[in-house]
């Protein structure tokens, strides 16, 4: 049994994505996905900390869209993504604005109820929920807690939803620009709950959903909570007819909707594990026939003349291992599958010139540094996890070619995988168009990383070096709290920590502020970036 449907406490769900792995084990399914709205955070949280091994997980997201004027009595379209990657630039963009949309929205939808009479502000419902990302299901479920209203639908039927008093409308991108975004980050776009839309008709499901398969989608969510039997068939139907992929999922949301259960749905729901595994299957084969690697080249800022050479950097050896039972994709130029190596070689020659053109650029830049500061810089900007940060901004980690084991261990998401990646691509390039183009790339590649050096040197601001990290792993901000304070009044020092990743890093100082830098410094040394 598998649920593809669950929302977390990133957007409107009631439970931390940890937990809510851990009620999946209890419950005993197979395989979920956390497909929060307009937001990957919840996602990023469990594969940055890679506790994914008890229970299958794939990447998902529900973006809410604008129908096509041509079915405007549809007031939203809910598009599910599943299997993209968390790196892509282009959907963390998208995502952000769309973040950015709701967040701006919330304050007018105080201020409506405000008129209407309701005593409620956003400073108390952003304390009860304990994080960011605050939306409508929050605002209703403050209503019911200050008996406003007798009970969440109640508040939403009355107040929040379109046509009503207190709705305020947001920013939405277009179901085909949604689409687009999902399948350029490497996902599968699927419509959620088709039978929620305001389609009367059966031949306007039909002809909506015949729009939909224009613009790209390749999935509909057959299995939904709030499904009749009727439109459960009817789905099926259509999606056996247009050969789309078969999801679905409980919707569940935890103690906002009590009557949903992981999983189960009302007791009306049961998605079988064949469908997740006829997903995974079907992105695979998008994969393998559409790599895509014009994404990559753009992230790169370079084009390839000789295609064969990025692939070559990109063979994983356990791909290799495994070819003589799979199909390459259809690319000029390939040689015979004997004749195919792994990217080991080309690791070894990008290893070698990284070295080189750093080592030439740090002598350039820093004139007056000794050669011990200078080796042990370059070993931090080409160390396992500085080339595996560049390459997570490259996106490159959905493009590399990995075995069945490995991608089952979510290999492109290893930092040993994506540096050896990162120097194998380095020394395609400089096969591709010599050593100029490869030392000016390489230059622009460590730009930021080096001025960071540069600045956090001069200033020893810890504190920033360490708010840099985290965003840069995507983790949640550093968190600083006072542990004690000892001595006089005039001689008081202070103990603080520093939580990052579940792990404490304390430090002291005569005064707050300083006791938060040397905690930042502890944390930045444990974490071998200094």
């Amino acid at each position: 049994m598998i649920d593809l449907h669950i929302h977390s406490t990133f957007s409107d769900g009631s439970y931390t994505p940890m937990e809510i792995l851990e009620m999946a084990l209890n419950t005993k399914l197979d395989a979920v996905s956390i497909t929060d709205h307009d937001t990957i955070d919840g996602v990023k949280d469990i594969l940055e900390k890679r506790d994914f091994s008890k229970v299958d997980f794939v990447t998902g997201v529900e973006i809410s869209a604008k129908a096509d004027s041509n079915f405007s009595e549809i007031a939203s379209v809910h598009i599910l993504g599943y299997g993209f990657s968390i790196y892509n630039k282009e959907l963390k963009s998208a995502l952000k604005k769309l973040k950015k949309a709701r967040a701006s929205r919330n304050p007018l939808i105080i201020k409506k109820l405000c008129a209407l009479g309701f005593d409620i502000t956003l400073k108390e419902i952003e304390k009860k929920c304990g994080h960011k990302n605050i939306g409508r299901p929050h605002i209703a479920q403050t209503m019911v807690e200050k008996q406003f209203v007798p009970s969440f639908n109640y508040a939403f039927d009355k107040f929040l939803t379109k046509g009503k008093p207190a709705y305020v409308n947001k920013f939405k991108f277009s179901c085909k620009e949604t689409i687009k975004l999902i399948i350029n980050a490497g996902g599968i776009p699927v419509l959620a709950h088709p039978g929620l839309l305001e389609i009367k008709k059966k031949e306007s499901n039909q002809k909506f959903i015949d729009e939909l398969i224009k613009m790209g989608i390749r999935g509909i969510e057959v299995y939904h909570t709030d499904h009749t039997k009727e439109q459960t068939d009817l789905f099926l139907n259509i999606a056996q007819e247009k050969n789309l992929i078969v999801t679905g999922g409980s919707d569940f949301h935890g103690k906002f909707k009590q009557n949903v259960k992981m999983g189960h749905g009302n007791g009306n729901l049961y998605v079988d594990y064949d469908l997740y595994k006829k997903l995974i299957s079907k992105l695979e084969n998008f994969r393998q026939a559409n790599p895509m690697l014009e994404k990559l080249e753009e992230n790169l800022t370079y084009t390839f003349n000789n295609k064969y050479l990025l692939l070559n950097a990109l063979y994983h050896s356990s791909y290799v291992n495994e070819l003589h039972n799979k199909n390459i994709p259809d690319i000029p130029d390939i040689p015979d599958i004997s004749d195919i190596s792994d990217n080991q070689r080309f690791e070894f020659l990008g290893d070698a010139i990284l070295g080189f053109v750093i080592g030439q650029i740090l002598m350039e830049k820093y004139p007056k540094i000794n050669e011990g500061e200078l080796s042990k810089l370059r070993a931090i900007l080409v160390s396992e996890q500085g080339l595996a940060l560049i390459a997570k901004k490259f996106d490159m980690g959905r493009f590399i070619f990995l075995g069945k084991g490995e991608k089952l261990d979510k290999g492109w998401m290893k930092n040993s995988i994506l540096s050896d990646a990162f120097e194998a691509v380095i020394a395609a390039i400089y096969l591709d168009s010599g050593f100029k183009n490869i030392y000016e790339l390489i230059k622009t590649y460590f730009k930021f990383q080096i001025e960071k050096f540069e600045l956090n040197k001069a200033t020893n601001d810890y504190k920033s070096m360490l708010q840099e990290y985290v965003q840069e792993m995507g983790e949640e901000s550093p968190c600083y709290t006072i542990l004690q304070e000892t001595g006089p009044d005039h001689n008081k020092t202070f103990e603080i920590e520093v939580k990052i990743k579940n792990q404490i890093y304390k430090g002291l100082g005569k005064n707050k502020k300083s006791a938060e830098q040397d905690s930042a410094k502890n944390a930045m040394k444990n974490l071998k970036k200094l």
